[in-house]
């Protein structure tokens, strides 16, 4: 897969692992919102054409209080089921991930939230309990997320991967560095379809290797 494609697949898929009791503004959205069901279509791209009938799928689900915070979340990744524990700390909170599969109980990362419950950074682990990966996320007034800077040791290599979000909250460009030099980077034209309440329900991204779609529907209370 190219890393272009893997870059889009996988903050989708993180997002299903991090997000937690965050509030409307948020993530975006305007209105009185109750759920979103969420599908997200990467289809790559046949001999240099763009298609959109062979594609791999992720569903999500959000599901959000009267006062307008999230109240649960639900996704389709992988095998196993996730659990999570709270902990207080002097700053907010730490939301500790397991994942649990064939009867063991596998830690897989660490979330600490502020007292607004903005997630301020994340440290996840492999399989054998070593760290894979420690990530810094950067928000604006609205407590929406404007930045991720991911980092990696592999190896000796240290590895830096920066997400951009826009102000509707896509994933809408990365640059990749490696020891500190800018190795790769990209920004995504995206196009969306917005329903009466000034909500998108439609995303797509077209690049040459594959177009990526991403309906929601969304029901108000």
């Amino acid at each position: 897969m190219n890393l272009k494609n893997i870059a889009l697949f996988v903050v989708f898929a993180f997002f299903g692992l991090t997000i937690n009791a965050q509030s409307l503004a948020s993530f975006g959205l305007k209105g009185k919102v109750k759920s979103i069901h969420e599908e997200y279509k990467n289809c790559y791209s046949r001999n240099g054409k763009a298609q959109t009938k062979d594609c791999s799928t992720l569903t999500g689900e959000k599901q959000f209080t009267k006062e307008g915070y999230l109240s649960d979340y639900k996704d389709s990744l992988g095998p196993g089921d996730i659990t999570r524990e709270k902990v207080e700390t002097p700053d907010g909170w730490l939301e500790i991930v397991y994942n649990n599969e064939d009867g063991k109980k596998i830690k897989k990362g660490e979330h600490y939230y502020n007292k607004d419950n903005l997630m301020l950074r994340t440290i996840s682990f492999d399989d054998i309990g070593s760290v894979f990966s420690r990530t810094e996320y950067f928000h604006d007034e609205n407590g929406q997320t404007t930045k991720w800077e991911k980092t990696y040791n592999l190896n000796g290599v240290k590895e830096k991967r920066i997400s951009f979000f826009d102000e509707y909250g896509s994933f809408s460009g990365f640059e990749i560095y490696i020891d500190d030099v800018l190795t790769d980077n990209e920004k995504f034209n995206i196009t969306y379809e917005f329903d009466e309440k000034g909500n998108w329900i439609q995303s797509t991204v077209i690049t040459e290797f594959s177009t990526d779609i991403q309906n929601r529907k969304i029901t108000y209370y």
